[in-house]
């Protein structure tokens, strides 16, 4: 099956003038872990993942800790948070983004998608232009969709 019949077609998306702020509201509004950042011409730009924020309020040390229960917590994290939520999400965001095109096949997604360790990607289509999203969720929901078919088919002929 091809992605395209899979994917998220709402348009949740960011654009490269919203800030960190509006990126938190639209993963939690919309239970993403991530939304595409488009250009002014729905070309995909970025990627701003609840990781990237997340990462954005630590300190740049704290990857290279084994444990971080010795800091001490004086409300650090929603200090960072305050100081970063007008910026821009072209400072956070991923640039290099993998796209998938809306011809692929769900097989080859998935197993990209689980070999990347990606939970969700931008779906593009022959020009290039933003259409939607794929996610784990979405493959899971084909497999399902997809044995419902054959069972129908099944009980069609008996």
């Amino acid at each position: 099956m091809k992605i395209g019949e899979l994917m998220n077609k709402d348009m949740v998306v960011l654009r490269e003038n919203d800030t960190i702020e509006r990126a938190i509201e639209l993963i939690l509004r919309h239970c993403r872990t991530g939304v595409p950042v488009l250009t002014a011409d729905n070309r995909v730009c970025g990627f701003v993942s609840e990781e990237d924020i997340i990462k954005k309020c630590l300190p740049g040390y704290i990857t290279t800790l084994k444990n971080a229960a010795f800091l001490p917590d004086y409300g650090q994290f929603a200090k960072r948070f305050a100081a970063i939520r007008y910026k821009k999400v072209t400072e956070i965001m991923q640039e290099k983004v993998v796209c998938f095109n809306k011809d692929d096949s769900d097989f080859a997604v998935a197993a990209e998608m689980i070999r990347r360790h990606f939970k969700v990607c931008p779906v593009i289509d022959e020009n290039g232009i933003f259409v939607g999203c794929v996610s784990r969720a979405y493959l899971i929901r084909s497999m399902i969709l997809e044995k419902n078919r054959e069972e129908k088919a099944v009980l069609k002929y008996e």
